[in-house]
């Protein structure tokens, strides 16, 4: 296995790992009706920068790892270039997909209004919402990184 795809494995590992432990807590945070807390904000905040830390920690070191074994000569070619370029277009296109379908989800709750909204702010304070939207974008950007490793992955498996 050369060391582009070590690093793509140990890339979607620690991704799932951290930011579905991640996701995890603030699902029970928000059962536990942590929507309705002043802290939920502050709390999910802090797990957030938390998992920024472990994803750095983890890759470098998992990365360091993986250099340090042993592995064949291998430089990327052209064929190499392309599978991540072409992963890339399709990485893209897939965040535009999801940003584009979480603002038509929140256009349309904002122009149906207080009916749509309501009910949320029933369970929710305005700040905590706000917390919610930021990692429904954030999870946009997840899985469009996941999509993009493990598309490179295939394709450079494929080309073998």
């Amino acid at each position: 296995m050369s060391l582009r795809e070590r690093h793509l494995w140990i890339a979607i590992v620690t991704t799932v790992a951290v930011w579905g432990l991640y996701g995890w807590q603030m699902a029970l945070q928000i059962g536990a009706g942590g929507l309705n807390r002043e802290e939920f904000a502050g709390e999910m905040g802090g797990l957030f920068l938390l998992g920024l830390l472990l994803i750095a920690v983890a890759e470098g070191v998992l990365t360091l790892i993986a250099r340090l074994l042993p592995r064949g000569e291998t430089r990327e070619g052209a064929a190499e270039r392309k599978a991540s370029l072409q992963a890339s277009h399709v990485s893209l296109m897939a965040l535009i997909g999801l940003i584009t379908v979480l603002s038509a989800v929140l256009f349309c709750a904002g122009w149906i209004g207080s009916a749509a909204v309501g009910p949320l702010l029933r369970v929710a304070t305005p700040a905590n919402l706000l917390v919610l939207i930021a990692n429904g974008l954030m999870g946009c950007i997840v899985v469009s990184e996941l999509i993009r490793f493990a598309m490179t992955l295939a394709l450079l498996r494929a080309r073998r």
